[in-house]
């Protein structure tokens, strides 16, 4: 098992993770679909390599391999995507735990990016809406 240093994973730590996690939702936003969806089919299967010299030897490649597949499938419905990103969330528990973490410099960024990773999964199981939509029907329901 590696350690961390004597650093704790704080409520302020995860805070920023999910703060990190909301602005790139932000940012997707702006792409329109069905753009996002491709976009962040590609970013899954680029997750599942960040970590292929991160001290979990043959299972870094096995993992990225089915990140792929899971990728490829999220070309198709967003649910794989929100997928990618927990299995990516648990891989980066398993790093902090016992792996190298996915920001060498930064001992405990494998478990903010947990938390990041979380917070994308919740947000593509809906369908990765875009925020302009949501606070619309926010105003349409105080409105009406």
């Amino acid at each position: 098992m590696h350690t961390h240093g004597t650093q704790e994973f704080t409520i302020i730590n995860a805070l920023v993770a999910a703060l990190i996690g909301l602005v790139f939702i932000i940012i997707m936003s702006f792409v329109k679909e069905p753009s996002r969806q491709k976009i962040n089919a590609i970013i899954i299967a680029g997750a599942g390599g960040v970590y292929w010299s991160g001290g979990l030897g043959v299972w870094e490649y096995i993992f990225g391999a089915v990140m792929l597949f899971v990728a490829f499938k999220a070309l198709k419905h967003y649910y794989f995507i929100g997928i990618g990103w927990l299995m990516h969330t648990g891989w980066d528990v398993i790093h902090h735990l016992y792996g190298d973490p996915i920001i060498h410099f930064a001992p405990l960024s494998s478990a903010g990016c947990a938390v990041c990773d979380a917070v994308l999964a919740i947000w593509f199981f809906f369908g990765a809406p875009t925020i302009w939509n949501v606070f619309k029907k926010q105003k349409t329901i105080t409105t009406a």
